[in-house]
């Protein structure tokens, strides 16, 4: 299901920047095609480039409006903000996933009880009536206790089912990181997105300055308007990402360290039981 709303997603996406490239190379038009397209949602008139009749325009187009003038940058700067919250709803759903049915401590109260009757399948069972990455890390220990329980005695046996536990976490947890590198790169690539912006919004008022006779204020205008709405959506899609990826990997730390703490309390019944 994750992957097939992936893969729409990319696909929608890469028809959007088909388009794109149409109407900023093919049409020569030098603003935001979906803020544009807001605009006019929003009630707002182009009259020409960078111009609007806002007379009779709503807040969404009045806001269009603004931001179109941005320039095409402002349309990758969208794209890079729709990816930020693609991965971050993406993540947020899989943490949540990854939490289960009940948590940690009411899934050992089940492994304790099944433990002490005798009963290690039941256990196992527990952990995987609990859906998440605990049961499953757990779980894993168990079905290794399960299976080299009587070849070996009480050392070797916590040795073999700690090496199984280290494994599963290790695997978990790559899981669990996966796609946050996205998020880091979407924020970095926003920010010199953004910068591009803003540099190419200056060079157009350097121009209009540099220009023969008196500077047309209005070109002047364009160009500084570019410049800012580019700093502004670049610095947007970076905040974003970054609180995202720093809540993530504190949320993943946070994990891990509870699952450490479940594993080594598991060790510990077991090596109860052996004696």
């Amino acid at each position: 299901m994750k992957r097939t709303i992936t893969t729409i997603f990319f696909i929608l996406f890469a028809i959007y920047l088909v388009w794109w490239v149409v109407w900023f190379f093919g049409m020569g038009r030098n603003l935001s095609f979906v803020f544009d397209t807001l605009a006019k949602v929003g009630g707002a008139v182009r009259l020409e480039e960078n111009v609007y009749d806002l007379k009779h325009a709503n807040a969404l187009g009045n806001g269009g409006a603004i931001v179109a003038k941005g320039g095409g940058l402002v349309d990758a700067l969208f794209f890079l903000f729709c990816l930020s919250w693609f991965f971050i709803i993406e993540r947020w759903t899989t943490y949540r996933v990854a939490r289960g049915k009940f948590n940690e401590t009411r899934l050992l109260e089940k492994i304790k009880a099944a433990l002490g009757k005798g009963d290690v399948a039941a256990a196992v069972d527990a952990c995987k009536a609990q859906h998440g990455v605990a049961g499953r890390i757990l779980g894993g220990g168990l079905e290794k206790y399960a299976a080299v329980k009587g070849q070996y005695d009480a050392a070797t046996t916590r040795v073999e089912v700690q090496e199984s536990i280290t494994e599963r976490s290790a695997m978990e947890a790559s899981l669990l990181e996966r796609n946050l590198i996205f998020i880091a790169t979407i924020a970095s690539i926003g920010t010199m997105t953004g910068l591009l912006g803003t540099v190419i919004g200056m060079i157009r008022s350097f121009a209009a300055l540099a220009a023969k006779g008196r500077p047309d204020p209005n070109k002047l205008a364009t160009g500084i308007s570019e410049a800012l709405i580019n700093t502004a959506g670049g610095l947007t899609v970076a905040i974003i990402s970054i609180i995202a990826y720093n809540t993530f990997l504190n949320r993943i730390d946070r994990m891990n360290f509870t699952f450490e703490e479940s594993s080594n309390e598991l060790l510990t019944l077991l090596a109860t039981k052996e004696k």
